[in-house]
């Protein structure tokens, strides 16, 4: 990976991690990546997956499907669930959505990332049809700002921001850009009370 892209990344999860409430959260597909920026909360992590990465320690990690998360949760919610990079990877948005309210808490929020199919450089590779680079076979979708924002309100979440992780360019990082011009995007969705 490019230092470009790893700087990118850890500023994805810094600002995840800076919109975490509450003492509980929940770390969906975090094993490729921990957050190493969660404070002062007690961190669940999920995945199909163990962890790899030895410098970062969950309290608590589940190795499992994400279709298998409303029963090993049977009755647990958490204040914050973190999915980054994971919706574009699953085969069914809304079911994921549904699934995960349920599993935070009434007024707990859902804090997700996901590529923004707008943004520079896929909107370049797009023009250009390069398949080479920020073309990943293992996604299933790309969601648009407005189309992402109305999956969360038809699955019970209410929008409350989308935050810019920045302009990801040739060798460098934008750290301020507009929503439409960044790579990835954050969601901070809340389930009602």
């Amino acid at each position: 990976m490019p230092i470009a892209c790893k700087a990118y990344e850890q500023r994805r999860l810094r600002l995840m991690a800076e919109l975490v409430e509450g003492a509980t959260v929940l770390d969906l597909g975090h094993a490729a990546m921990p957050n190493p920026y969660f404070r002062n909360v007690r961190t669940t992590g999920f995945d199909l997956q163990p962890s790899q990465d030895p410098e970062v320690r969950y309290d608590e990690e589940i190795v499992a499907n994400a279709a298998e998360m409303l029963r090993i949760f049977s009755g647990r919610t958490f204040d914050t669930v973190v999915a980054g990079e994971i919706i574009e990877h699953l085969e069914n948005p809304y079911q994921f959505l549904r699934d995960v309210r349920q599993v935070v808490r009434p007024g707990g929020q859902l804090v997700l990332s996901t590529p923004n199919p707008l943004g520079f450089p896929n909107v370049l590779c797009e023009i250009l049809r390069i398949r080479r680079f920020y073309y990943d076979p293992e996604h299933t979708y790309y969601f648009l700002p407005r189309w992402l924002e109305r999956i969360a309100e038809g699955s019970g979440f209410s929008v409350e921001k989308t935050t810019p992780v920045g302009l990801l360019l040739p060798g460098a990082v934008l750290p301020w850009c507009p929503v439409v011009m960044s790579y990835q995007l954050i969601y901070t969705l809340r389930r009602p009370i």
